[in-house]
């Protein structure tokens, strides 16, 4: 099967092994799962390669096979400031899928990927007629306002620890073993203090285990620890 992009779609039993193992859709039948392996075409991204920008038409929806994604938005000074890190059973581009307003955000590829491309228009008339997927869509969507949520709380409520651990856990996509690839200056920034107190915090972590680090880098090494340092209610919200 050729997909729209002119890439050679998976076999139809590969793909829908591939949607079963994506999160989002645990609760849907084999049947279900199959209709719409039906409706999606693989593709294969380079690394760097972006995949959209910001303020493109959204017309496809993107579940990660292997690789890694990155979802970004720009200043008006033309400073990236990273939303999220995806990998494998991620889905990235559902909001604009489901509103047909322009993409939120940039995603490109942090490495050779291997994506399973849904259409828009094919989504909208299989959501039409299947509750149960209309349903998985809904709970992907609640997911993310609740990840929202939780971190504006902490980035205007909570100290600077627990501030720089939601940061963490968000851009990591709360995936254990994942790395954050911003310099401890970046990391202040988007939480609001010194490059100092990110880095004596962060020596902390990587002392008790928590993180390891490296230039421009730390991995996410215990993550139901540092899920830890967050409130109850905001862990609870998404992270």
């Amino acid at each position: 099967m050729t997909g729209p992009d002119g890439s050679s779609g998976a076999p139809l039993a590969r793909r829908t092994h591939a949607l079963a193992g994506v999160p989002l859709l645990a609760s849907l039948s084999a049947g279900d799962l199959e209709r719409l392996a039906h409706l999606a075409h693989e593709r294969v991204a380079a690394s760097g390669e972006v995949l959209f920008r910001q303020g493109d038409p959204g017309e496809t929806m993107l579940i990660v096979l292997a690789g890694e994604l990155r979802a970004s938005i720009s200043g008006a000074e033309g400073r990236e400031q990273i939303l999220r890190r995806l990998g494998p059973g991620d889905v990235v581009g559902e909001i604009a899928l489901i509103d047909a307003r322009p993409r939120s955000a940039d995603v490109h590829a942090v490495t050779r990927a291997r994506l399973l491309v849904l259409e828009r228009r094919a989504v909208l008339e299989e959501l039409a007629r299947d509750s149960a997927l209309a349903l998985a869509l809904l709970r992907l969507l609640c997911e993310r306002l609740r990840a929202t949520s939780a971190a504006l709380e902490a980035l205007l409520f909570y100290d600077s620890g627990t501030r720089l651990a939601a940061v963490l856990l968000q851009l990591s996509g709360g995936r254990e073993g994942a790395h954050v690839d911003l310099t401890q200056s970046e990391l202040g920034e988007i939480v609001g203090v010194a490059r100092e107190t990110v880095n004596k915090k962060l020596r902390e972590w990587e002392k008790a285990g928590l993180i390891a680090l490296s230039p421009g880098r730390v991995v996410v090494k215990m993550l139901s620890r540092l899920a830890a340092l967050l409130p109850d209610d905001a862990a609870r919200s998404g992270f």
